[in-house]
């Protein structure tokens, strides 16, 4: 899935914001830490609210879970996505990627047979 273009930007823009003061995408309070997880749910509770987005199905879970499944679809080993994402094991990892039909049907089509 392709990020809008517009989103894009903004993100370059942000990150270079950010340079050198705190390695979070999200910082929190005071610019320590990354920002709490009842802080970033408020938030897009909000958002959601001011473009009247229906709300139910959407959570920081569910975008963590899209962008962890999105860095596995891209083909990044998942040693790296679950370092990007914090997770102890592989394991704990596996539990937020959805496996499709299709992708395991393009797994199966890599064999040479």
């Amino acid at each position: 899935m392709q990020v809008h273009p517009r989103l894009n930007e903004y993100l370059s823009e942000y990150s270079q914001e950010l340079k050198g003061r705190n390695p979070h995408l999200f910082p929190g309070r005071h610019g320590l830490g990354h920002i709490h997880k009842a802080s970033a749910d408020r938030i897009l509770r909000e958002a959601l609210r001011r473009v009247d987005l229906d709300e139910r199905g959407i959570s920081t879970h569910s975008f963590r879970r899209t962008a962890l499944t999105w860095m596995s679809d891209a083909g990044i080993p998942l040693r790296h996505i679950q370092s990007v994402n914090g997770h102890r094991s592989l394991s704990a990892l596996e539990h937020y990627l959805g496996v499709t039909d299709q992708q395991k049907e393009n797994a199966i089509s890599t064999l040479d047979f």
